[in-house]
């Protein structure tokens, strides 16, 4: 069988939350692990079967998450093979303040590598592919989408208004996707994927993870593992800040490039997004 509801983005906007949040009714299936990340495959036709049995279960909803989904133009062609395998799919989109977001996307880059400073992000905010500013411009991602799906089919989520009023938000979401939405999941009050520092690997740490460490930690018993986690994440890992700082010229930066997009969101939607900083 195949997802009839993809939660399509924005990176670091609560998809981890929502996911599982949905997962919880009776009537959902969301997929695990959460990003499959299919539809940006070059070999995704090949995949097909591979894709389909992750959703081999008899739900009214059967879903996946993978955020980079709404990544043009560093993900070509989403839109358009969501659209030839499952046309008749709905697409929750989260949104957050694009400035708080990107600077989040900043962190979970360095810790998966990205040795680039947010300064030069900024300075090349103009740059079609600049991977932490074009997810932040979500009318441009909402544009692919709607050149092949009905608007109907779209849902915009603030993921300030999941977080702050999340029961009611939720059940927004519920009667979109068509179940019941007198449901209130058994872990309501959590949120997912939210620490406030990361980790990222030592610039020499990657490949001896990589190619020694992690395939022999797979041999080794639980009991053996858990005491051998803090001194190793010691050797391999460091700390990195959640919110970097940004100064005025940046700030000011960012907003004038942003407001046209976030404009045209809220004109788009009919939401204020009041909490935002644009």
């Amino acid at each position: 069988m195949l997802p009839n509801l993809l939660v399509i983005g924005a990176p670091k906007a609560g998809t981890t939350s929502l996911h599982a949040y949905l997962g919880q009714h009776p009537d959902i299936f969301m997929s695990e692990p959460k990003e499959l990340r299919y539809f940006w495959r070059e070999d995704w036709i090949a995949r097909r079967a591979a894709y389909e049995a992750n959703f081999a279960v008899d739900a009214t909803v059967r879903g996946e998450s993978t955020p980079t989904y709404a990544a043009w133009p560093n993900r070509l062609h989403v839109p358009e093979r969501v659209a030839q395998l499952i046309p008749d799919v709905k697409l929750i989109y989260l949104v957050r303040d694009p400035i708080e977001r990107l600077a989040s996307h900043w962190v979970q880059r360095v810790a998966d590598g990205d040795r680039t400073p947010l300064s030069r992000y900024v300075e090349q905010v103009e740059r079609p592919d600049n991977p932490i500013v074009c997810t932040s411009r979500y009318m441009l991602q909402i544009d692919q989408y709607l050149r092949y799906f009905e608007r109907s089919q779209l849902l915009v989520v603030d993921q300030h208004e999941l977080k702050h009023r999340r029961s009611d938000t939720l059940r927004g979401v519920l009667r979109f996707v068509g179940v019941d939405p007198i449901f209130e999941p058994d872990q309501i009050d959590a949120e997912y994927n939210t620490r406030t520092n990361k980790v990222a690997r030592r610039r020499l740490a990657a490949a001896t993870w990589n190619r020694l460490l992690w395939p022999a930690s797979q041999r080794l018993p639980e009991s053996v593992k858990v005491h051998l986690r803090r001194p190793a994440n010691s050797l391999l890992f460091y700390q990195v800040t959640e919110k970097p700082a940004l100064d005025e010229a940046a700030l000011s930066r960012l907003q004038s490039f942003f407001r046209p997009d976030v404009e045209r969101l809220r004109e788009f939607t009919q939401q204020p997004f009041a909490a935002w900083s644009i």
